[in-house]
C-alpha cells in the first residue's frame, strides 16, 4: 500500500492565513511591529532620523559641527535671546535612536551647544526612557562607577552625564505634558542654578 504524502487543504489554507495575517497582526497589535510601521511611515515622509548619543554632547559643539555631523537634518535658524542662549535652530525629524520622533530643537549661547530637545510621540514615553538609563548605564561601566541614579524633582527626571544631564518627566504624561528629551550642558545648568540665572 502506497503512502499518500500530500499535505491535506485544510492544512495548507492555515498555512497561507499564518504567512498573510501574521505580519500583518505583528505590525498592528505589538509595540515592536508599531514602532518599526512608524519608522517606515517616517522615511516615506522622507523625514530624517537623528541617531545621537546625547549623553556624550558637550558644550564645545558648534552649529557647523552638528550641520557636519548631521547634514540631512534641514536646520532652521534665528538669532534671538531666548531661555537657553542667543540663538535656536529647528528642523523637523522622523525618528531619535531608532524611536519615532517628531521635532529637534538646537539651541546655541556664543556659538556653543547648550541644550537639545527631542519631541516624540507620547506613546513611546516609557521607552524613550528606558533609552536614556541604558545610554546612562553604559557611562557607569565605561568609567567603572555604578550608574547614577536619576534625580527626581518636581515630577521631573534628571540624569547627570558627560557633560550636563538629560531631563525628562518622570512617570507618565498628563494630557497636558509635552512629550519630550532634554539635554541641557554643565553651562546652561549652572547658569540656571546660580542666583542671576533665568
Amino acid at each position: 500500500m502506497a503512502r499518500d504524502f500530500r499535505i491535506p487543504r485544510r492544512y495548507k489554507t492555515l498555512l497561507a492565513l499564518v504567512a498573510v495575517l501574521g505580519p500583518i497582526v505583528w505590525l498592528m497589535f505589538t509595540e515592536d511591529g508599531q514602532r518599526r510601521t512608524d519608522l517606515v511611515l517616517m522615511s516615506i515622509l522622507r523625514r530624517p532620523a537623528f541617531d545621537a548619543a546625547l549623553e556624550s554632547f558637550t558644550d564645545r559643539l558648534t552649529e557647523d559641527r552638528l550641520r557636519e555631523d548631521f547634514p540631512v537634518i534641514d536646520l532652521a535658524c534665528t538669532d534671538g535671546k531666548n531661555p537657553l542662549g542667543d540663538r535656536f535652530c529647528g528642523a523637523r525629524i522622523g525618528s531619535f535612536n531608532q524611536y519615532p520622533a517628531r521635532e529637534l530643537s538646537l539651541f546655541f549661547d556664543g556659538g556653543r551647544l547648550s541644550a537639545v530637545k527631542v519631541l516624540y510621540p507620547r506613546a513611546y514615553h516609557a521607552r524613550i526612557r528606558g533609552w536614556v538609563e541604558r545610554r546612562v548605564a553604559r557611562l557607569g561601566e565605561a568609567s567603572e562607577a555604578p550608574p547614577p541614579a536619576p534625580l527626581v524633582n518636581g515630577g521631573v527626571a534628571a540624569w547627570p552625564v558627560t557633560d550636563g544631564a538629560l531631563i525628562l518627566k518622570d512617570g507618565d504624561l498628563d494630557p497636558s505634558d509635552e512629550p519630550a528629551l532634554l539635554w541641557l550642558s554643565g553651562a546652561a545648568l549652572a547658569r540656571r542654578e546660580s542666583p542671576g540665572g533665568a
